[in-house]
């Protein structure tokens, strides 16, 4: 492009030029609008040969503070994505090893608790303990207790009622119910008779059941004890008589307890 096709600007012959530049060094002449010294200092790049739109304006840039590096990735309402929602607390390693536990027992087979119930009595409260904390939290029945009737009802697991009935547990369940023989003490002596029990699918249901059922009207006392004193002791002597007719019931149950330490294995949880 030409000088001569820009406005403003004049044709000098070479004579004139050079005559021009013994005078003075060459100015390049600026468009009025682009005068204003004030107007200058806005461009970081000025040249008398661009329309004032093609020039580039340099504005002060504001420093960004990022709080939150995956607001980098917020998808865009435009396309019809959900806003990011808040995030929910991370799990610490206890809700993890609860998590997997509860699954666990879940798929548990009958033979498997069996084997540890023989082999390994830490490990047999070990794998029902996840349960037995979840049924302290929404039922109020003390996880040691729920760990110690577990071992007592089912002899180690030697001989789950219907396969998973580990606490004796009569009547109907979710999985129906079954016929076997049992010992009941009746009026100051031992009987056999038969009686049916509840059958589960799984372990973990077995443990639910297990804690509801202390909120059928019978063991009123004993719960509501525990909610203010948390004494699983006496949540024991609450129960005597009622969910067992063995007289010696509460006292098993306390020696499984602390046989085994049951209360730390519990208290070390830090769930309940």
């Amino acid at each position: 492009m030409s000088q001569a096709s820009l406005p403003g600007y004049s044709l000098l012959s070479p004579q004139q030029l050079l005559q021009a530049k013994q005078q003075a060094p060459l100015a390049v002449p600026v468009r009025p609008q682009l005068a204003d010294p004030a107007l200058l200092a806005r461009f970081s790049r000025i040249s008398a040969l661009l329309a004032p739109d093609q020039l580039t304006i340099q504005q002060p840039i504001a420093p960004v503070k990022l709080s939150n590096p995956l607001s980098l990735f917020k998808p865009s309402v435009s396309i019809g994505l959900r806003p990011p929602q808040a995030s929910s607390p991370a799990l610490g390693m206890g809700d993890l090893r609860h998590r997997s536990g509860i699954d666990s027992l879940k798929t548990m087979n009958p033979a498997t608790l069996k084997e540890l119930g023989q082999r390994d009595k830490e490990a047999f409260f070990a794998a029902l303990l996840p349960a037995a904390i979840e049924s302290e939290k929404e039922f109020g029945v003390p996880a040691e207790l729920t760990l110690a009737q577990a071992a007592l009802e089912s002899g180690w697991a030697r001989s789950p009622i219907g396969g998973y009935n580990i606490f004796g547990i009569k009547g109907s369940g979710p999985a129906g119910k079954t016929s076997v023989d049992t010992k009941e003490f009746l009026n100051g002596q031992w009987v056999q008779m038969k009686d049916g029990f509840a059958k589960y699918h799984n372990f973990y249901e077995a443990t639910k059941e297990h804690g509801e059922l202390f909120h059928n009207g019978y063991y009123d006392k004993a719960v509501n004890q525990f909610s203010k004193d948390r004494s699983t002791y006496a949540f024991i002597d609450n129960i005597q008589g009622i969910y067992a007719t063995d007289p010696k019931y509460s006292q098993k149950i306390k020696s499984i307890i602390e046989d085994h330490g049951l209360t730390e294995m519990v208290s070390r949880t830090g769930m309940v």
